[in-house]
């Protein structure tokens, strides 16, 4: 996709020429800022403290531009963790992007087809990727080298020949520069990396939410204790257009991120529920555990003048459940030891994405495409 960013971009053979003019000129003396490097894959600059960016040539005339501002790429603390690459050309070198972002914290990938630069949609939240603070769009670079050297002594004269002359050798360079293979196509099982506690718990609940519920028996015991609760609901719940709701999800005490110490619900807005209410939820859940399906994680119970409904998922993120970016919604710890607890056969097939490889391994893409994300909206506060 393009965007202004990419429209305010210089081609790929200006950035080029403007940063191996500086790497020619930094192999012959120590300039005092903006260092730059040709190297096997091509030109990076180093901007001490800022960040980094980088420039590389693919076959066929095409570029990828690569890099982060420590400051301004939003990009790399969203969650679920965006993919940089998501509709990508084919001719992109995968592979090697790939292990790219896999070992370094990358804030923004661009190509360039030929003709214009290109990039991964990204979210409303993501204001600023870092491209327009730390990619020069003119030749300050150059002129703040300059400037300094002359601040620092030098003879403006010899300045300008240097720089002249490496412009010169930048421009010669520019047929042997470094190009790489162009790729074949996306990888069919490319991952994200998955860094940060609150994108792991994102990627699952973007599986989770894509999952069906397997169809189960009404749980033969507990009607006790769920008869407390409603009445408990009825009386304490949140008024909603003529009814009280109560809506929990359950923690583990074993979750390392959210468990606390002691097993426990929280509600919409992720708050800790306490009181009477743990205790009836506790029960619930309890009286209704089966030691082969397991146990549920998400409760509603609806009450109104005619009635009540008592609402169960053990093998999804529930409709009725926010669809937001904005909380989490999935706690990985604790799904992760519900289902250690199940038999294999009730077991979904999301099931895996609570591992914590996944932080190791990354996260399959699929799930970190803006079109696979919930929108971003901030539930409204419950009123009591």
């Amino acid at each position: 996709m393009s965007n202004d960013r990419a429209a305010e971009l210089p081609s790929p053979e200006v950035l080029w020429h403007r940063a191996a003019t500086l790497a020619a000129w930094g192999t012959e003396q120590v300039l005092p800022e903006h260092n730059y490097a040709v190297d096997s894959v091509g030109v990076r600059s180093e901007d001490v403290g800022n960040g980094w960016w980088a420039l590389s040539w693919v076959e066929g005339g095409r570029a990828v531009m690569y890099g982060l501002d420590n400051d301004y790429s939003d990009t790399i603390s969203l969650s679920p963790p965006l993919d940089l690459l998501a509709g990508g050309p084919a001719w992109l070198p995968w592979p090697w992007l790939e292990r790219l972002i896999t070992t370094e914290v990358v804030g923004f990938v661009y190509w360039w087809d030929g003709g214009a630069w290109a990039h991964a949609p990204y979210p409303p939240e993501a204001h600023d990727d870092g491209v327009g603070s730390i990619v020069p769009v003119d030749d300050d670079p150059v002129e703040q080298v300059c400037a300094a050297l002359v601040d620092d002594g030098a003879d403006p004269a010899r300045v300008a020949d240097s720089r002249a002359a490496h412009g010169r050798a930048a421009a010669a360079s520019f047929a042997d520069r470094p190009v790489l293979p162009a790729g074949q196509g996306e990888p069919s099982d490319r991952r994200v990396p998955c860094d940060l506690p609150e994108q792991h718990a994102a990627v699952l609940a973007a599986g989770m939410r894509g999952a069906a519920e397997r169809d189960r028996a009404e749980p033969p015991g507990g009607a006790a204790q769920r008869e407390r609760l409603v009445e408990w609901v009825r009386d304490h719940g949140v008024p909603e257009e003529g009814r009280t709701v109560l809506a929990a999800a359950f923690v583990d005490s074993r979750d390392p991120h959210y468990g606390q110490g002691q097993d426990g619900f929280q509600d919409v807005l992720r708050r800790r529920l306490f009181g009477e209410v743990l205790e009836l939820l506790t029960a619930v859940r309890e009286a209704e555990a089966d030691q082969e399906s397991g146990r549920w994680l998400y409760m509603r119970v609806t009450v109104t003048e005619d009635g009540s409904t008592v609402e169960r998922a053990y093998d999804c993120l529930p409709h009725w459940w926010p669809a937001t970016r904005s909380l989490v919604a999935a706690l990985p710890g604790t799904v992760r030891a519900e289902m250690a607890a199940r038999a294999p056969a009730w077991r979904p097939e999301w099931a895996a994405l609570a591992d914590e490889g996944i932080c190791r391994d990354g996260a399959p893409a699929a799930l970190c495409r803006v079109d696979a994300l919930p929108p971003f909206v901030r539930p409204k506060r419950p009123g009591r």
